[in-house]
């Protein structure tokens, strides 16, 4: 019998595209990142 471990996929990198704006809370690019990268740590 064999057996091997499986290893899950690497997190791809989602590009959204220069002209998006997220129209929900009128937040820039820039902000979003400094919030995700102040969440993450």
């Amino acid at each position: 019998m064999r057996t091997s471990k499986l290893t899950p996929p690497a997190p791809s990198i989602i590009r959204s595209s220069p002209e998006w704006k997220p129209e929900p809370c009128g937040l820039t690019r820039e902000q979003i990142r400094a919030i995700i990268i102040e969440q993450i740590g």
